[in-house]
């Protein structure tokens, strides 16, 4: 699941942060595509300055990809570049042209305008179930590192695929995993244990046990106060 990696970087924090996590759990072999995109159509809102804005907004997204490329330095096989376009679509055809099996964005985004383009695609490319999706979000220890991952489980199929990520996690990088199931509370009590949690991991769907574990994965991943792996079979 971490072979493939589609990473959309905005220039902001949380742009930067989804793209450090996403090298750091993706083994060196992996390719990571970062994209920024750059949609300028709200631009024409400006009348006489639209011309202004798309320069304005042309110059922030070349300054977000040439910090990708840096952070990506040379990587064989990766690339950072700029789309243009609606950001969700983009995203979609970037994740679908190169069969990625990870899609990372940002767990918040700022007022900065290609942080706001990117605001709701981190629900939407979650209701498409096409692949595993990475929110991530700052460590307040400093670098972000997976030391401490909750893995949920309820005996179902997306739920294995979820604890065996978890173990990839645990095997590659050291990380201590905790395995929670039979939770009354699963979004509650997920969101509760991020905490003290470097990353939950969790399937994207539960077939049967506690089925809300499967349903509840969008709720955690916005809710959550660490970086939330939401797997899925690609």
């Amino acid at each position: 699941m971490f072979a493939r990696a589609v990473v959309g970087v905005d220039g902001t924090e949380w742009g930067r942060e989804a793209l450090l996590q996403t090298l750091v759990l993706t083994p060196p072999d992996a390719v990571v595509q970062a994209i920024t995109v750059l949609f300028t159509r709200p631009a024409a809102r400006a009348g006489f300055d639209a011309a202004r804005w798309v320069h304005i907004l042309t110059e922030e997204a070349e300054r977000a990809r040439a910090e990708a490329a840096a952070m990506l330095d040379s990587r064989a096989g990766s690339s950072a570049r700029i789309e243009r376009g609606e950001p969700l679509p983009v995203l979609r055809a970037a994740r679908d042209s190169t069969r990625a099996t990870l899609v990372a964005l940002g767990g918040r985004h700022s007022s900065r305008f290609l942080g706001i383009m990117l605001g709701d695609s981190a629900s939407e490319l979650l209701h498409d179930a096409t692949c595993s999706i990475l929110i991530a979000r700052p460590s307040a220890a400093g670098v972000w590192r997976p030391r401490r991952v909750v893995a949920a489980t309820d005996g179902s199929a997306p739920a294995l695929l979820a604890l065996a990520a978890a173990d990839d996690i645990r095997s590659r990088l050291g990380a201590d995993v905790e395995i929670v199931s039979d939770a009354p509370h699963p979004a509650r009590d997920l969101v509760e244990r991020s905490r003290e949690a470097d990353l939950l991991v969790l399937g994207s769907r539960g077939l049967h046990g506690i089925a809300a574990i499967g349903s509840v994965s969008e709720r955690v991943a916005h809710h959550a106060k660490c970086s939330v792996l939401v797997v899925h079979a690609a």
